[in-house]
């Protein structure tokens, strides 16, 4: 079972309940917090199964992470005009400052599945999170949208770590620091073809009967308030098929868009997310399936939290998976 919440805010929001803030249908559905999908550009995008998505009390954040998370923002802020000089484009669209006595830190516990069986990488996405927001709000004007936070991962175990042979390759995400990645959406068109029946033309041209061209014009209508995400950034080196799984923490940073004026720009925000990754295939991945709350979905998610805590020592995840996973669910 697949529990989909938006991650409680350290800045005094009211405690939800274990799916009180799903993820937006028009963005596939994307946890409000960080998930693993493999993109390949286009429509090549993999997505692994959100077995979990819970949100966890502020103090399961370590504050020696914290202050780690917070200091890579300062040192990424630095770097940034030499390293989109060295074509890590994403770093050209930072704000040169932050205030981090603005920033808000969320915290959530997510269990994904490989997207890409035996692919050994997988990209980072915190779109559900960055704009699951705006799209409500905005839908009815909202074509596209981007956002360049800042992304990486700390105290991998397991199967999770750094991507490519060099910490150079501008597709990764930090290592022990945060890096600059491309997340965006924009929305699904359904008229190719500039109208519809232009659009039947461009199929039927293209080798449709008029039938198959009225079913696929059909089904881009159908879809035509979904987006698209992307793109290949936020990558990171995973192997979860490893004994007991692979788990890390994992940081997301929005500045905000660094051509607003600061005294413009929305306060700084943090997503930090414990992930652990499973092959699909395995008995744990099955086990988190089959797992709910004694009350459902709407239970508090302070007691979804401590039945999982009760009950972990049975998900088959390593040792130290499962002890720091129960230390994070533990902390009030």
């Amino acid at each position: 079972v697949a529990i989909v919440a938006s991650p409680t805010a350290c800045g005094g929001m009211e405690e939800p309940t274990a799916s009180s803030l799903r993820g937006v249908a028009a963005l596939q559905f994307l946890p409000r917090c960080a998930t693993l999908v493999q993109y390949g550009g286009g429509d090549d995008m993999r997505q692994g199964e959100a077995l979990l998505s819970l949100p966890l009390a502020a103090s399961a954040l370590p504050p020696a992470l914290k202050g780690a998370v917070a200091h890579a923002v300062n040192a990424a802020l630095a770097v940034a005009p030499s390293a989109a000089a060295a074509g890590q484009f994403a770093a050209e669209h930072l704000p040169a400052t932050w205030q981090r006595g603005d920033c808000s830190w969320d915290v959530a516990l997510a269990v994904v599945t490989e997207p890409g069986l035996g692919s050994g990488w997988a990209n980072l996405y915190w779109h559900g999170w960055l704009f699951s927001d705006p799209i409500p709000r905005d839908a009815a004007g909202l074509y596209a949208a981007q956002r360049f936070p800042l992304c990486g991962l700390w105290e991998p175990i397991g199967g999770l770590g750094v991507f490519g042979v060099t910490a150079g390759d501008v597709r990764a995400a930090g290592a022990g620091g945060l890096r600059a990645a491309d997340q965006h959406i924009h929305k699904v068109v359904a008229y190719a073809g500039g109208d519809r029946k232009g659009t039947l033309k461009l199929y039927m041209e293209q080798g449709f009967d008029r039938d198959s061209a009225e079913a696929a014009v059909l089904s881009a209508e159908l879809d035509c308030d979904q987006y698209h995400v992307g793109s290949d950034s936020a990558r990171v080196a995973l192997q979860p098929a490893v004994p007991g799984g692979a788990a890390a923490w994992v940081a997301c940073v929005d500045l905000g868009p660094a051509d607003v004026e600061a005294s413009d720009r929305a306060a700084p925000r943090a997503q930090l997310t414990l992930l652990v990754a499973l092959s699909g295939a395995d008995d744990s991945a099955r086990w988190f399936r089959r797992w709910a709350p004694a009350a459902g979905d709407e239970a508090p998610a302070a007691t979804a939290r401590a039945e999982l805590a009760a009950s972990l020592g049975d998900a088959g995840l390593s040792d130290a998976i499962v002890d720091r996973v129960r230390s994070a669910l533990l902390a009030t």
